[in-house]
């Protein structure tokens, strides 16, 4: 009894052992996107906010959250164009006054960075995000 509680030991042991050696999951050249986007975004040079995207890109579809100081808001419309590196974005956020605001962002992907500009009402400006 000993002898096969010890042969799985060593198995269980081994089986661990290779799990922790197996390469971790790295993100293809057809995924630009997936992961965590960090930056900031205003109106002006002057006046900046950090804000956060974390998107996922899977079989040609494009979803994900920006997070804006205390809020999460998931995107309600997401495209990109991996010949050109357009990437365009919408979500819903709720104003102060309590209404929906409606962002509509436009944006290029080069390498790990994405700039561009975002717009609601008349206001309007621009951000940049660089990939974790």
């Amino acid at each position: 009894m000993k002898r096969n509680g010890l042969c799985l030991n060593l198995i269980v042991t081994a089986v661990l052992l290779l799990a922790g050696c197996a390469p971790k999951p790295v993100p293809s050249a057809d995924d630009p996107l997936s992961g965590m986007w960090s930056g900031d975004y205003g109106p002006s040079p002057d006046s900046r906010d950090p804000v956060s995207l974390d998107l996922r890109w899977k079989d040609g579809e494009l979803a994900g959250t920006v997070h804006a100081g205390s809020r999460s808001l998931r995107l309600s419309t997401a495209s990109f164009k991996a010949e050109t590196g357009d990437i365009n974005l919408e979500f819903d956020a709720q104003g102060n006054g309590g209404q929906t605001v409606h962002y509509r962002i436009e944006g290029k992907v080069e390498g790990k960075t994405i700039t561009g500009s975002w717009s609601h009402d008349a206001q309007k400006g621009d951000f940049r995000v660089t990939k974790k």
